[in-house]
């Protein structure tokens, strides 16, 4: 009759062999999802070949579908089409194109007896609430550059001494705000 003599080291190898083995299936599982994923990127009506457009443009077409493209983005003015799908490219119809202008805006902050206010903060918030700030200079004047055009918003101005009205301005090109005056 044989014997056979257990060491520590036996019952550690075992741990570690249960855990190499977790690590392995838990890799096969992931190559496994990953698999499929790519998998699932074809089929049906199309099959997703190893074909690009790139570096000049230019069309490509299969047995129901064509395909026009620029370096970076579809040709103006086409529509891709295939199956049950149409891509219209580039720059879409409908009138001129909008070009977004923007404009700066100044003003001054004075106090009840007609001094320039300096070390107030003036913001500008537009109709998303978007907000920025900026404080005025030692002698109450301040400004916005780039501030977009076509927009109303609302300028508030805070200080500890006075108290000031928020105004609502529409913005349609270079303005010089009337003056802030401050309550007391």
């Amino acid at each position: 009759m044989g014997y056979k003599y257990y060491t520590v080291f036996d019952g550690l190898w075992k741990q570690i062999e249960v855990k190499i083995m977790k690590k392995i299936n838990f890799c096969l599982f992931i190559m496994a999802v990953f698999a499929a994923s790519v998998a699932a990127q074809s089929g049906g009506q199309f099959q997703i070949e190893k074909s690009v457009i790139a570096g000049g443009g230019g069309q490509t077409a299969g047995a129901t579908y064509t395909l026009d493209a620029t370096v970076g983005q579809p040709v103006a003015g086409t529509t891709s089409t295939g199956g049950t799908f149409e891509l219209g490219g580039g720059f879409w119809g409908g009138g001129a194109a909008v070009v977004a202008s923007t404009a700066s805006v100044s003003g001054r902050v004075l106090t009840s007896d007609g001094r320039g206010l300096r070390n107030v903060t003036v913001s500008i918030t537009d109709s998303l609430g978007v907000t920025r700030i900026t404080t005025t200079s030692s002698f109450g004047f301040f400004s916005f550059d780039s501030v977009n055009t076509g927009q109303v918003y609302t300028f508030r101005i805070s200080s500890r001494l006075f108290r000031f009205q928020p105004r609502a301005v529409q913005i349609d090109g270079n303005l010089t705000l009337a003056d802030f005056v401050g309550l007391e």
